[in-house]
C-alpha cells in the first residue's frame, strides 16, 4: 500500500523508471539509472553531497532493488516528502532526504508476432525547456485522453505535435522504414528518450541503410513499409493499424524485424 503522505503518489511529484526483471536481474539498468540520475538532479538538485550524490543515489536505488526475483515490472519512484504544507522543497538537499518507492507489476511475455493498433490524437506541447530525458508526473492526461479518443480495436494512442507531427505512444517511442530508412521523432520535450529507444538507434545501422531523427506528418507513418513501438518493458513490437490504414509487412521485413528485435534486446 502506498504511503498516504507520500506527495508522488497524490501530486505526481516523483522521477520514475519502468523497467523489465528477468530471473531477478534487472535489464539495462545501468542505461535507466543514467536517465533517472539526470531527472532527479533536475528536478531536486542541485546537491550538498558535491559530486557523490551520483554514487549515493546508486548505492540507494539498488538497496531497494535488492531481494527482488523472479521476473517482473519494477518501477522506483524518487520524490521528496516535505513537512507541512508548502513548496515542494526549500534550499538544498541531501541525497539522504530523497525518498524512493519501489512498485513491482507482473511481466506479461507478449508473443513476437503480436501487434497493436493505434489511434492518433493531438498532444498538449510541454514547455521547450522540458528535458527529454525527464520521466515524471502523473498519467491523468493519457488516462483523459484515452478515455475520449481510443474506439473499439485500439490498443494505445499516438501522440501528434500541433504541427500534426508524430511524438510517441503513450508507452513507447515509435519507428517507421522507407524501403531501408529507419525514421523516429527526435527526442524533445514531447518525446521522451526512451533506454529501448536508444539501443534501438544504437543497432539500427547493421540492419537499414540510413537512420534518420526528424518531424514526419502522419501520413508518412500511413503509408510506411513497417512502423513498430519500442519501450524496455515489451521490446520492440509491430504496429498492425493506424487508425484505418493497415500496415502490411513483405515477409523479408519480418525477418529483419525478428533480427533487429534479438540484436535491440541484448
Amino acid at each position: 500500500m502506498t504511503d498516504n503522505s507520500n506527495r508522488a503518489f497524490m501530486y505526481g511529484e516523483s522521477v520514475f523508471t519502468t523497467m523489465r526483471m528477468v530471473g531477478g536481474i534487472v535489464q539495462d539498468w545501468e542505461l535507466h539509472f543514467e536517465r533517472l540520475q539526470k531527472g532527479v538532479g533536475f528536478v531536486y538538485g542541485p546537491f550538498s553531497d558535491t559530486d557523490d550524490w551520483v554514487v549515493l543515489l546508486k548505492r540507494k536505488l539498488e538497496g531497494h532493488l535488492e531481494g527482488l526475483s523472479g521476473d517482473g515490472i519494477v518501477r522506483p519512484s524518487v520524490y521528496v516528502s516535505p513537512v507541512g504544507r508548502g513548496p515542494l522543497r526549500l534550499g538544498t538537499i541531501s541525497v539522504s532526504d530523497l525518498r524512493i518507492q519501489v512498485d513491482r507489476s507482473p511481466l506479461r511475455q507478449h508473443r513476437p508476432e503480436e501487434r497493436i493498433a493505434l489511434r492518433s490524437c493531438s498532444s498538449t506541447a510541454r514547455p521547450q525547456w522540458w528535458p527529454s530525458y525527464l520521466k515524471a508526473g502523473s498519467y491523468l492526461e493519457t488516462i483523459l485522453a484515452q478515455k475520449l479518443f481510443l474506439k473499439t480495436g485500439d490498443d494505445d494512442l499516438l501522440f501528434l505535435s500541433p504541427a500534426k507531427t508524430v511524438l510517441e505512444t503513450s508507452v513507447a517511442n515509435v519507428f517507421f522504414v522507407h524501403k531501408r530508412c529507419l525514421s523516429t521523432a527526435p527526442a524533445g520535450p514531447n518525446v521522451l528518450e526512451g533506454v529501448m529507444r536508444r539501443k534501438v538507434l544504437r543497432v539500427a545501422r547493421e540492419f537499414f541503410d540510413s537512420v534518420v531523427e526528424a518531424e514526419s506528418p502522419l501520413e508518412h507513418l500511413q503509408s510506411a513499409d513497417a512502423v513498430f513501438g519500442a519501450n524496455s518493458v515489451r521490446g520492440l513490437f509491430l504496429v498492425d493499424r493506424i487508425d484505418d490504414h493497415a500496415i502490411p509487412y513483405s515477409q523479408d521485413f519480418l525477418e529483419l524485424f525478428a533480427r533487429l528485435r534479438e540484436s535491440a534486446m541484448l
